[in-house]
């Protein structure tokens, strides 16, 4: 293998023909790979409560259980896998569709061993892929739930002097940011600290699109690449819109602009 491949990992095989999993088990051992192996679906399934795999390589033609009927089984429980399909030429139709329903590739039988080390460390490098996205934005929401859990006041040690003199308004919404209120056809709104921010970064540039970067810089005092600023700030224009929006699911106060960001109307 190569230097930019990644490390070893957990490998599952699962094939009826001995020789063909024996094979396999000697190739990608070679490689450091902990693989274990299963001649049924059934044993597979009982094979992945305990084992952690991270590429799974299936046969399409096993009795009882197929592989494609195991793929959809693994994708239900264990979504990061990326399963690699095993194929003669008369199932290759049949491998094509499994990777359009979630397979990451498939191999023709037989295989060279050089061949399926390859697309095995595809496999293990987009199953890890896979899984730091998962676990990135798992984190990012935890975040988003702790900010929402703030208190709306914010702390007297910090008063912004420069903003509070002056007052926001934007067709019926108003803006106190003196007494930091803000109140939308005469009714009082209560903002969580990240909220109130993000409306007033909004109010300042009404009529123009804010993108997500400047929104999270400014409401969550955050720096992020522009995915994970999407991703942040949609909670919170998603409860503002609850608290100002009269129909939230058919905003006409904070508007949405594609791959940018948000605007609010004037």
């Amino acid at each position: 293998m190569t230097g930019h491949e990644p490390t070893a990992g957990n490998i599952l095989l699962v094939d009826d023909e001995t020789n063909i999993r024996e094979g396999l088990k000697a190739t990608l051992r070679k490689d450091g790979h902990d693989v274990r192996d299963a001649a049924t679906a059934t044993a597979a399934l009982s094979l992945l409560a305990t084992f952690p795999a991270e590429v799974a390589v299936l046969d399409i033609r096993m009795p009882g259980m197929s592989g494609t009927e195991l793929l959809a089984e693994i994708k239900a429980g264990w979504p990061h896998i990326a399963v690699i399909m095993l194929t003669g030429h008369g199932t290759l139709q049949t491998a094509i569709t499994a990777v359009k329903e979630g397979a990451f590739d498939y191999l023709l039988k037989p295989a060279k061993p050089e061949a399926i080390r390859v697309v095995v460390a595809r496999a293990l490098a987009e199953s890890r892929r896979q899984r730091e996205q998962a676990a990135l934005l798992q984190a990012l929401q935890a975040g988003l739930e702790r900010l929402h859990r703030l208190p709306a006041t914010p702390p007297f040690s910090q008063p912004n002097l420069a903003a509070s003199t002056a007052i926001l308004r934007v067709g019926d919404l108003i803006i106190d940011r003196a007494a930091y209120e803000v109140r939308f056809r005469g009714q009082a709104v209560a903002l969580t600290p990240a909220e109130y921010k993000v409306l007033v970064v909004l109010a300042e540039r009404a009529g123009s699109a804010v993108d997500y970067i400047s929104l999270v810089r400014a409401g969550l005092e955050y720096d992020a690449e522009a995915w994970e600023a999407k991703e942040l700030i949609k909670r919170h224009i998603y409860t503002l819109r609850q608290k100002l929006e009269p129909q939230p699911d058919q905003p006409a106060f904070i508007l949405n602009v594609r791959g940018v960001g948000y605007r609010l109307v004037r």
